[in-house]
């Protein structure tokens, strides 16, 4: 980019620079921090400057929108051909609720859904299990039966408007019943437009919201891919997810480093099945991952993953196809940073990750709302996080130019610098065996677990600021009058809604497609044929659940320590 002898020249002024003005300025006012770097502990200069980018290669490192290795995004037009999609993750008591706000933020100008279930649901238990008390449509709709998912989509198309499913042990299950769904209406299996998310493996490092062992657990998920990829072209059977990663505490690096590792895995699982790596690349290389506290390590790191990714399914995995390389990005802002105190400035939190989102060139969008700190949001705050998306989109300017950072000097440093970050962490858990067997040994549940308490030990003591809490902190803390509680009377009325739905079936049916489903798990076939037979012969979660496990057994919490 630039000849020798000028950046000889550069760097001898920025040394002068350094010697004489930045001391005589910290002699009169010293910095306000005692270092400077990055939420993931990247040291940053004060100034960069073109000595941080001379070994660049702008064609082989950067290059154009819509080529490889797509540091700058995916398409060539990017925006200005098509904007992000704006999604709201949504779903809380019983489907009819859930569809009813689904409703609402269409009506706003939402462009895709994206759907909440509730804990029993993602951990397989019908709400009339007795370990679902309490918690039926606590953190999203009540999902157990072919019944209830025909009322969560009434009045919606399945191939107009596309969804992603947020669940992972029981999306198997789930994507059935979506399945089950769109063949009783007639849409063709090929037009069926969506996604799930069914990334088991950062369930047993992050969140934990598994049933089965590792091993039957990533047989379900390969399962699942392998059948959407072969039946369902537009829907993308796995969202790898660096979200909870980090929102379990891992940094922002180290997150995206774990989720490149159980993205390899998931690569290797499939290729295992005799897939050529063409076959999938695509439909897996949608991502969910958080602009974090950190306007430009967001950006940066993004941009990073992009090229990264791109790397190694072209170098390690000899793909061909050019979107076999293409990392699509769905972008959430990050729940663990809002705050309770002082709730408003969550609004300005989400501003800033949305606007670094866009910066970054994903693919859609879903932005927290500024109550979440509290409970489920509210119809108001969905509404304003809506509207702070498409205020980016339509009048900040962000969406008119590819890649605007693009070519800065410090954004292309902390590009390669993260990018290189990236990959010490995927090394560390290839060193260990690889992904499965470094969650196996509890490997990477200790590494987030010291970071997370590392990252709160900084809160506590100011280092991570957080206006309102630690910094500017108020006397009395402000209360929001406006918080959304689930009717107590859900439960009951899920509860009977399921005994009516029970007692109307072929009993007979039920239980013939369910040993048909056991014994296709005894014996290796693709479990998802006859997890859609059992859905349309009205077998509900926790039965399907129930039969596997006879099969697979279930999960224990690993001890890490």
């Amino acid at each position: 980019m630039f000849d020798g002898k000028f950046l000889e020249e550069l760097e001898r002024k920025e040394a002068g620079w350094m010697e004489e003005r930045v001391k005589k300025a910290l002699a009169k006012t010293p910095e306000r921090k005692k270092e400077f770097k990055t939420f993931s502990g990247i040291p940053l200069k004060p100034i960069y400057t073109p000595n941080d980018v001379k070994d660049l290669d702008y064609l082989r490192e950067i290059s154009f929108p819509g080529e490889y290795p797509y540091t700058r995004g995916i398409y060539p037009l990017m925006y200005r051909a098509r904007l992000y999609t704006m999604r709201q993750y949504t779903g809380w008591g019983t489907a009819e609720e859930t569809n009813k706000r689904w409703k609402y933020l269409l009506a706003h100008g939402e462009t895709g859904l994206s759907a909440a279930f509730d804990l029993p649901t993602q951990l397989g238990y019908d709400p009339d299990h007795p370990l679902a008390k309490g918690e039926v449509g606590k953190v999203g709709c009540s999902m157990s039966n072919l019944s209830e998912y025909e009322l969560l989509y009434q009045g919606i198309s399945m191939d107009k408007i596309s969804v992603h499913l947020q669940v992972n042990a029981t999306a198997p299950f789930i994507v059935a019943m979506h399945i089950a769904e769109a063949d009783r209406r007639g849409v063709p299996r090929e037009r069926i437009w969506g996604a799930c998310q069914n990334e088991i493996l950062k369930e047993f490092v992050a969140r934990g919201t598994f049933i089965y062992p590792v091993e039957p657990s990533m047989r379900l998920a390969c399962d699942l891919m392998e059948f959407c990829v072969k039946q369902m072209p537009r829907w993308q059977p796995i969202t790898v997810c660096q979200y909870h990663i980090q929102e379990a505490g891992a940094d922002f690096v180290t997150a995206m480093g774990l989720s490149f590792a159980n993205a390899i895995a998931y690569v290797e699982a499939m290729l295992e099945r005799g897939l050529p790596v063409d076959s999938f690349a695509f439909n897996i290389s949608v991502w969910n991952c958080m602009c974090g506290p950190e306007f430009f390590e967001s950006i940066c790191g993004l941009r990073a993953a992009r090229r990264l990714w791109a790397k190694i399914m072209k170098e390690r995995f000899g793909a061909k196809d050019p979107r076999s390389c293409m990392m699509r990005i769905f972008v959430g802002s990050g729940g663990f940073h809002l705050t309770r105190k002082e709730p408003l400035n969550n609004i300005v939190r989400i501003a800033l990750q949305s606007l670094a989102a866009a910066l970054a060139g994903v693919q859609a969008q879903n932005m927290q709302c500024y109550d979440e700190a509290f409970s489920i949001p509210t119809e108001e705050s969905m509404r304003i996080a809506l509207r702070t998306m498409q205020i980016v989109a339509y009048e900040s300017g962000a969406a008119d130019v590819i890649d605007p950072l693009g070519g800065s000097y410090f954004v292309e440093a902390l590009t390669n610098e993260i990018e290189k970050k990236i990959m010490e962490i995927v090394q560390a858990v290839e060193d260990e065996g690889g992904a499965i067997e470094a969650i196996r040994k509890g490997w990477m549940q200790r590494l987030i677990a010291k970071q997370a308490y590392e990252q709160q030990k900084k809160i506590e003591e100011g280092e991570i600021v957080r206006v309102g809490e630690n910094l500017f902190a108020v006397e009395r803390e402000e209360k929001l009058e406006n918080v959304f509680r689930v009717p107590p009377e859900v439960e009951e009325e899920v509860i009977a809604r399921l005994e009516k739905f029970k007692a109307l079936r072929d009993k007979r049916q039920v239980e013939e497609a369910l040993a048909r489903l056991q014994r296709a798990a005894e014996t290796g076939e693709n479990t998802m044929p006859y997890i859609i037979e059992a859905v349309k012969a009205r077998a509900t979660l926790g039965e399907m659940c129930d039969t596997l496990a006879q099969v697979f057994g279930r999960a224990e919490e690993m001890v890490v320590w």
